[in-house]
């Protein structure tokens, strides 16, 4: 009988999953608490530089929330923006659910490129290059209209990729396994890979939390380097944002898959990234 027990309770050790005892679950939050704010460091006090958020709270403004409504503030090439953020190490997973609106929250914001997600960041100093990811939900180049958008900036040059939404809300979670960055998303319940990236500059700890940004129309026309360090008061931001909560985990990759490139379609198809991500890793 002892042999039995023994033998169960191996192999249940290897078929459970581990997230209860995840090493990241105590940086999550469930947004049910204001006294959880004081967790969440931010880029403008690492910078010295003024708040671009008008308004940033937790079980206050939406009980059971984050809300952010930011100054108009974005995140292009140089210009740095909103980031309140938990530094991670190693491989993990983020994960929020949000929605988006204009400042009214009846519709989609108005201003180009107003959205909010989830970016990682390279931890460095308000004079280095600028070296992050983030996917980010709202509108982009056609205000009014619901979006998704990916940024990937290395060394200041960004590149980002756009796509509809269609709702007003969606669950997002970024991915950092390796030298590949993966996002996803949900939408009307379903999850979907949404882009891959490959990341070797990335350092081993990174910034790792959620973002903001709007109205780009008024902010390029500031250079980025007095963009940075002001709150601008003329400006005519129009985005509300709201988390339900956020979720940090660490991915636990098929034996199968170890050893592939993530980021390559050719190596793991979407289906085998989703038997570990997406609703698999929160």
């Amino acid at each position: 009988m002892s042999k039995l027990l023994s033998a169960l309770c191996l192999l249940l050790c290897f078929v459970l999953p581990t997230f209860a005892e995840d090493d990241l679950a105590k940086l999550s939050d469930e947004f049910d608490s204001p006294t959880t704010l004081k967790d969440w460091q931010r880029i403008h006090k690492d910078h010295q530089a003024p708040d671009q958020l008008q308004t940033f709270d937790i079980n206050q403004t939406k009980p059971g929330h984050m809300v952010m409504i930011p100054h108009a503030s974005v995140w292009y090439q140089q210009y740095r923006g909103v980031l309140a953020y938990k530094e991670v190490s190693g491989d993990f997973v983020i994960t929020t659910a949000l929605k988006t609106s204009n400042r009214a929250k009846n519709a989609a914001p108005r201003r180009s490129f107003s959205l909010a997600g989830i970016m990682l960041r390279n931890p460095t100093g308000p004079n280095a290059p600028q070296n992050y990811i983030f996917l980010s939900h709202g509108a982009a180049n056609k205000p009014g209209q619901y979006q998704f958008e990916v940024k990937t900036t290395i060394n200041n040059n960004s590149k980002l990729q756009i796509q509809p939404a269609n709702v007003d809300h969606a669950v997002i979670q970024v991915a950092r396994i390796g030298q590949a960055i993966i996002t996803l998303k949900q939408v009307n319940g379903q999850w979907s890979v949404h882009q891959r990236y490959r990341r070797s500059d990335f350092p081993q700890t990174l910034q790792a939390g959620l973002t903001c940004y709007t109205d780009w129309d008024n902010c390029k026309n500031i250079p980025p380097a007095r963009h940075n360090k002001m709150v601008i008061k003329n400006g005519q931001p129009d985005l509300y944002a709201e988390f339900d909560y956020v979720r940090y985990a660490r991915p636990q990759v098929p034996m199968a898959l170890r050893g592939r490139d993530l980021a390559n379609p050719g190596q793991v198809s979407d289906a085998q990234l989703l038997s570990f991500l997406g609703e698999h890793a929160q």
